[in-house]
């Protein structure tokens, strides 16, 4: 999971610097259209959300080794994502033209293994909500929402998700249309 986090973390920081000759833009606040990608791990289980721009959406369900193509109804079930973490005092904070990065933890307290990290460059956002459950990654959570990416984002997010067997990537694939 924590190679995840650091992946999501450095994801839309790459895809700004590529982006930024063709940007006109220095919103901080407005991510730009396209594609959202999401993944939700909790307790050893990784759900892969994928949302085009026109709405359709695929997801999998990956754990153990074992993938899943989930259905419509089970998509609409997952709902939106519960933050995991309570209201936390922001301990970082970097804002300038075009980028906006903050990270919110509790660092006066030593137990608590929890933060949200929040970044918006070049129009693209990643939210990061996580938590720390104890030794091993069995019993960790964590909320990875990017917001704004392209269409060869999405096919890489697909073609890179763990533990999603490629029989599942190629059917998430074909239901956004990126086959």
């Amino acid at each position: 999971m924590m190679r995840l986090l650091l992946l999501a973390l450095a994801a839309p920081l790459i895809l700004a610097a590529c982006d930024a000759s063709s940007s006109s833009t220095t919103s901080t606040q407005e991510p730009a259209g396209g594609y959202r990608l999401e993944v939700r791990a909790v307790q050893g289980v990784q759900t892969y959300i994928v949302t085009a721009p026109d709405g359709r959406q695929t997801a999998s369900r990956a754990t153990q080794g074992v993938s899943a193509l989930l259905d419509a109804d089970a998509i609409e079930r997952l709902g939106v994502a519960e933050p995991l973490s309570s209201d936390q005092p922001e301990v970082f904070a970097l804002r300038l033209p075009g980028v906006d990065i903050s990270v919110a933890a509790d660092e006066d307290n030593a137990n608590s293994d929890s933060a949200t990290v929040h970044i918006n460059a070049g129009g693209r956002t990643v939210h990061v909500d996580a938590e720390d459950g104890g030794p091993g990654e069995n019993d960790d959570t964590a909320n990875v929402m990017i917001t704004g990416a392209t269409e060869s984002d999405a096919r890489d997010f697909i073609n890179d998700a763990e533990d999603v067997s490629a029989e599942v990537r190629s059917q998430m694939l074909a239901a956004v249309g990126l086959e």
